[in-house]
């Protein structure tokens, strides 16, 4: 059993061997066609981010009274998904679409704008992207502001208050093409497919193989035979 194992391992070692620059070739083209398309093909796409913090009401009211401030917290945890509907909707986008002189339908916009509540806390992040820096910046901060004061004419107070805004590097980054995750990728595909590749040009070439020695031993066979006529 072992035998066989290892004459197993041999052979795949063999084919390897045998097929190296054609794996190397393969694998080679792919890792760099995937770092040209990356590098000088594919736009840059950026995102920017705004962090709103959903205000609990009364702050007086929350201080002297723990019930209060206990009711008012829920309160503002139910609000969340109201806020994020408003975030999303036309009433907020289209203004920002207005405000901004963006060139974008609603659903254009609304298919790079991400509204979600931040993990365990009264924060809502708003996340833009965009194939330039800057206007995702403008559009992020532009919808956290219209963003405030709709929410101002439907509660009749003001409810949200913006954390942090996009306009500077640490919230802003480049999302897509990720070069040297695409690379590696790429690598790893070539690397299989010249593998496959070179398995399949072996099992092409030994039945190849396996016919040439009988070609050979009637070609001897029939010389032979033709010797031994002249002899006679």
């Amino acid at each position: 059993m072992m035998n066989v194992q290892q004459q197993n391992v041999s052979s795949f070692i063999k084919v390897l061997l045998n097929r190296w620059q054609l794996i190397v070739s393969i694998t080679l083209l792919f890792t760099i066609g995937a770092g040209l398309i990356s590098f000088f093909v594919l736009s840059p796409v950026y995102e920017a981010t705004s962090k709103v913090l959903v205000s609990e009401g009364n702050t007086q009211a929350a201080n002297s009274d723990p019930a209060t401030s206990f009711y008012q917290m829920e309160k503002s945890f139910k609000l969340f998904d109201t806020f994020i509907v408003v975030a999303e909707s036309p009433q907020v986008l289209e203004k920002v679409i207005d405000n901004l002189s963006l060139r974008d339908s609603y659903g254009q916009l609304s298919e790079r704008v991400t509204i979600n509540q931040v993990r365990e806390s009264l924060a809502i992040e708003i996340k833009v992207r965009d194939e330039s820096s800057r206007q995702a910046v403008q559009i992020v901060n532009e919808t956290a502001a219209v963003l405030n004061n709709e929410i101002s004419k439907l509660y009749g107070e003001n409810q949200l208050s913006v954390l942090d805004q996009g306009n500077n590097t640490e919230v802003v980054s480049q999302v897509m093409p990720k070069p040297f995750l695409n690379m590696v990728v790429a690598f790893l595909v070539g690397l299989v497919l010249s593998m496959a590749a070179a398995f399949v040009l072996e099992l092409i070439k030994r039945p190849i193989e396996r016919t040439l020695p009988k070609t050979e031993d009637t070609a001897v066979l029939n010389s032979r035979m033709l010797t031994k006529v002249d002899k006679l």
